[in-house]
């Protein structure tokens, strides 16, 4: 049914009435000449009914021989379309470009997805597909996917595995890094663990060399506190990559003061520069500037979740003027307070505070006992 709707509309056909004589007549002759008629029902002084061009024009010697007088009603299908358009040109060479247009586009790649990364970036690996010949704008009957992917591989060295799944004008690929390998610690050639830092020992766990020191003894920043040699039993010595964990209890002063003038960056000019990508190709909307830009945003226009191969990057660039200003009294304290806490995270990121003794007369001073791991490797001379 569907298909011989469509294949009248195709085809065209014309939905007319017959009426004022012998209606059996008539469609008996119309059925002896092999004129289709369908969509036949009766009117109040004939019928109406539906037949095709070629039947039309063939039609009107039956109706004369029937006494029937003809009326079209309808004009429906392709070719009573293309000639109602037949004098508006420009209609039909815009269809027809359309159609090439959308033919070509879907031909092309629009957009390049990467999933599965987390060391290396996205830029990265466009910048790869990119040298390999895969980029928006490139047609996807011309993509080799293995010769991309082994390019990629052997760019990429954190990557071990991609996939590249072309998903109509999308291409999906799927990037597997490498697991990281921890460094292996060498030892090679032999080497003292000395402290960092004066004050008294709390832990000292000695793996590899000999222990110089017990815990609950000072030392001093420098001092051994395990040598990088053993001594055997037959007296002599063989020199080791000393390895030991070392926590001394040791103190230390942080101070901050007033700062009645302070150093401010203020903005005072804002240029942005726009690039619109079409396709793969990117159309500057300024001038070239050797300037490194303050900040990038990329943005891609997008469809239903469907990303297309149309955005722009705007490169923000901000030109700043130091100023000195001076601090109001209110805000002093506060100004004061924030660089106390940043030197003191600065100094003690990754101890612990045992005690915490702070003085504020103006200036703000704290006085801390606390715990940290101080032993580091140094090579030994050996003469």
């Amino acid at each position: 049914m569907i298909f011989s709707v469509l294949l009248h509309l195709l085809c065209g056909y014309v939905r007319f009435s017959a009426s004022g004589g012998f209606t059996e007549r008539f469609i008996n002759l119309c059925s002896l000449e092999g004129i289709p008629l369908w969509n036949l029902k009766p009117d109040e002084d004939g019928i109406t009914a539906c037949t095709g061009i070629n039947g039309y024009l063939n039609i009107k010697k039956c109706a004369v021989r029937s006494g029937m007088r003809l009326k079209v009603q309808q004009r429906r299908g392709l070719p009573f379309f293309l000639d109602k358009y037949r004098r508006r040109s420009g209609l039909l060479i815009g269809f027809v470009l359309f159609i090439a247009i959308i033919s070509l586009m879907s031909s092309m790649v629009w957009t390049v997805n990467i999933s599965g990364n987390t060391v290396t970036t996205n830029e990265e690996i466009l910048a790869v597909l990119a040298e390999a010949g895969l980029e928006p704008g490139v047609f996807s009957d011309g993509l080799n996917a293995a010769e991309i992917r082994f390019f990629a591989l052997s760019r990429l060295e954190n990557v071990t595995y991609i996939a590249i799944n072309l998903m109509g004008s999308a291409v999906n690929v799927e990037v597997t890094e490498r697991t990281p390998v921890p460094p292996l610690v060498s030892g090679g050639a032999p080497c003292d663990v000395v402290s960092t830092v004066d004050g008294q020992i709390a832990v000292l766990e000695v793996y590899e060399g000999t222990k110089m020191y017990e815990p609950g003894e000072a030392v001093r920043a420098g001092d051994v506190l395990a040598g990088g040699f053993v001594e055997l039993a037959d007296g002599s010595v063989r020199f080791r990559h000393a390895e030991a964990y070392a926590i001394i209890t040791t103190q230390t002063k942080i101070q901050a003061s007033p700062q009645k003038t302070a150093e401010v960056s203020v903005l005072t000019e804002q240029k942005t520069h726009t690039t619109l990508h079409i396709f793969g190709l990117d159309i500057p909307l300024f001038i070239d500037s050797e300037a490194t830009p303050s900040s990038t945003r990329t943005s891609a226009l997008c469809i239903g979740g469907v990303y297309l191969p149309v955005g722009c990057t705007k490169e923000i660039f901000n030109t700043y003027t130091v100023q000195e200003r001076q601090v109001e009294n209110e805000k002093l304290k506060l100004s004061t307070a924030e660089d106390y806490m940043y030197s003191k995270i600065k100094a003690l990121s990754g101890t612990e505070i045992l005690e915490e003794k702070v003085t504020v007369n103006g200036n703000i001073t704290g006085e801390f006992l606390y715990q940290t791991s101080a032993g580091v490797a140094k090579e030994m001379l050996i003469e």
